[in-house]
């Protein structure tokens, strides 16, 4: 009998629980071909940093595995996960660029622009020191390799997953009599809530009622002083609510969710967004902003889809479907099916599974 592959899971990230190392691990438990040790931290503060370097080095010497994944974001700690894990093979998911984050998509304002070109250097370091490079989209294959110079044969497209319904727990349905459209997140330029506050302006005079969960600081202030700008007035503001919430009610109980990226930043062109796959899992009708990936959307079949950058098309997507409500249930139904052909963790779980034996078979020549 043929001994199980060896494979250490490592993650630093500020949230433990973030669904792209969640599902990540989830598909490699998929695998029966794989014994799983993880490297993980529990902490979200900086001592999050030593309780990964500590579990990883309790890895290498009790199991010294054959491989290692490190997930995003693992940046901060590359260099340090590089020296321990020498001499095997290291897959790191760069999934989405720092860089561009900081130099293109405004993300921590002027600072983060002086600082671009730092960590820049540290970025194509740690993408020329791995044996193979994830990321979520074909097009993010496409700007690692003409950004960084990442080979072809190293760098590969995985999808980020979602929390899946297990089929046993019990999902709150929608409100029979309000008309509910959902946003959450971390509020982004990608995201483009100034172009959903302009479309719920355009929408005023329906019954329609926008709830946003998410941002911090002055992405709130913003929020309301957008509405306010636009007059829109049925909308509801929450900083934050528990992830089992989201998805048990928040999610469920929406008549419409707004997958986006509808932001038309660089780094929206290039994403399917976390929040697409979760409503789509989970069944939901959801607006998905347009990039030039083919997964298979189409238009009121199994998502909405429209224009980046377009307020009046997000409007006219929200409007058909509060006009066209009886439509939504199937489509959701349709989306359901779409992510577990395309977006999946059994799609990751087969796709992780190939790229890991690669990887392994490439190290031993």
């Amino acid at each position: 009998m043929t001994s199980p592959i060896q494979i250490c899971y490592i993650l630093s990230y500020r949230d433990p629980k973030y669904i792209r190392a969640q599902s990540q691990i989830a598909a490699l438990s998929h695998c029966v071909d794989f014994e799983i040790t993880l490297a993980t931290n529990t902490s979200k503060g900086v001592f999050r940093y030593l309780q990964t370097a500590i579990a990883l080095i309790k890895a290498r010497i009790q199991k010294n595995p054959d491989i290692y994944i490190l997930g995003f974001r693992g940046h901060e700690i590359f260099w340090l996960v590089r020296w321990i894990t020498k001499g095997k093979p290291l897959i790191f998911d760069a999934l989405m660029s720092p860089y561009a984050a900081l130099k293109y998509e405004n993300k921590s304002g002027r600072i983060g622009k002086m600082i671009a070109s730092f960590v820049r250097v540290l970025e194509s370091h740690a993408l020329k020191q791995s044996d193979v490079v994830l990321t979520d989209t074909r097009l993010h294959q496409v700007f690692y390799k003409k950004e960084f110079a990442v080979a072809e044969n190293k760098i590969f497209a995985l999808p980020v997953g979602a929390q899946e319904p297990s089929g046993k727990e019990t999902l709150c349905k929608s409100h029979p009599n309000d008309f509910i459209v959902l946003f959450y997140g971390s509020f982004l330029p990608l995201h483009g809530v100034d172009i959903i506050v302009q479309a719920a302006g355009l929408l005023r005079e329906y019954p329609i009622q926008f709830q946003f969960i998410g941002g911090k600081g002055k992405q709130v202030a913003r929020l309301h002083d957008l509405c306010k700008t636009h007059q829109v007035t049925q909308y509801q503001h929450r900083l934050w609510v528990p992830f089992e919430q989201l998805i048990k009610q928040e999610i469920p109980q929406a008549n419409l969710c707004l997958g986006g990226p509808f932001g038309n930043t660089p780094q929206a062109q290039r994403v399917i967004t976390t929040k697409t796959s979760q409503c789509l899992a989970l069944g939901k009708p959801t607006i998905v902003g347009k990039i030039n990936e083919e997964i298979g959307f189409k238009d009121k079949v199994n998502c909405l889809l429209v224009e980046q950058g377009n307020p009046e098309a997000l409007a006219d997507s929200i409007r058909w479907c509060f006009e066209n409500a009886h439509a939504l249930t199937e489509i959701g139904k349709k989306g359901q099916a779409l992510y577990q052909d395309q977006l999946s963790v059994a799609v990751i779980a087969k796709q992780l599974e190939a790229i890991i034996k690669q990887a392994l078979a490439m190290n031993e020549v």
